[in-house]
């Protein structure tokens, strides 16, 4: 069986699109499904930072040349806020359509045979009553096979987790604020952020005897998993990190992320920092000292809820 996923990634749209259907394509080809691929020019960093092969870069992934590429495939999988509801009615006259979503904004559910939307405290409400099959929670959590079976641990550094291009720049504040008396540091920044930017945070940090940078760094998974603490956008991070059992506080750098930090906090399975402009040094500082309801995490997020999403997927298009 052959899929092509459809998503967009880049240095204003971040790169939590891209990181999670890349995870799905491990758990469908884990399955025997082949993944092929149709990407804007901008996810082409990110892209090749995560080995993805079989893809087709095109300057506009919503017009023409994008649906004559995904024709002869089983079913499309589409992740992006800026797919035109025309777009997904035209996949889904030829083949099957999942679609992964998670902001409510476009009536996907009357075109997808599948919708995704593995947020905690999603409901199926929003996707109506029309037919289509939806996978919806964290026991289909989209996080890549490196963290299946990564058991964490505990060492004494903050990991700060900005996304793969850190579209707030949020890295350059955190170096700036961050005390010559506070746990180590460590900046993971991702593959998309400038080089310009990069350097930027480099040189705020030197001398700082506490901060370490990475930068589009392979070791990630591990990085997070022996975290003490992890401080990250409301994104595919913050469910890797609460996967692992982790503290966590979370911010938000864009609309579809609002919200989230607060449903977390009600749990008590995070701290919520609200929005980046809004955050001090002072708020980063008492995030130190946060302990979250270790009750609430407790299977809050499944390790392999790729898998559980790609089995799913495959059965329901079984009967086809």
């Amino acid at each position: 069986m052959k899929a092509v996923i459809v998503t967009n990634a880049g240095k204003n749209i971040g790169g939590g699109h891209l990181s999670r259907c890349f995870a799905l394509s491990q758990a469908l080809e884990e399955q025997g499904t082949q993944c092929d691929w149709i990407l804007n020019m901008g996810a082409a960093p990110q892209a090749e930072s995560l080995g993805i092969k079989n893809k087709t870069c095109l300057e506009g992934i919503f017009g023409p040349e994008a649906l004559e590429s995904a024709g002869g495939h089983r079913f499309t999988v589409v992740d992006s806020y800026l797919a035109p509801v025309s777009f997904l009615r035209d996949i889904s006259k030829t083949q099957k359509l999942v679609v992964i979503d998670d902001l409510y904004d476009r009536d996907v559910a009357a075109q997808a045979g599948i919708v995704i939307n593995y947020g905690i405290g999603a409901s199926r409400e929003p996707y109506g009553q029309n037919g289509c099959d939806c996978l919806i929670g964290p026991d289909y959590a989209l996080l890549r096979r490196e963290f299946w079976t990564l058991e964490p641990e505990e060492r004494d550094y903050v990991l700060f987790a900005p996304g793969a291009a850190d579209v707030a720049d949020t890295a350059f504040d955190m170096a700036c604020w961050w005390g010559a008396d506070w746990p180590p540091l460590v900046i993971a920044q991702g593959p998309l952020v400038s080089p310009a930017r990069l350097e930027a945070v480099r040189e705020v940090s030197l001398g700082r005897g506490n901060i370490e940078i990475f930068h589009g760094s392979d070791d990630f998974p591990l990085l997070l998993s022996r975290a003490r603490l992890v401080i990250c956008t409301a994104s595919v991070t913050a469910y890797e990190a609460l996967a692992m059992g982790k503290r966590v506080a979370v911010f938000s750098v864009a609309p579809n992320q609002d919200g989230f930090g607060e449903k977390l906090a009600r749990m008590g399975a995070a701290l919520d920092l609200g929005r980046w402009k809004d955050i001090g040094r002072g708020d980063i500082y008492g995030a130190l000292s946060y302990e979250p309801d270790a009750s609430s995490l407790e299977g809050l997020v499944k390790k392999d809820g790729a898998l559980n999403c790609a089995r799913r997927i495959l059965e329901l298009l079984g009967g086809d």
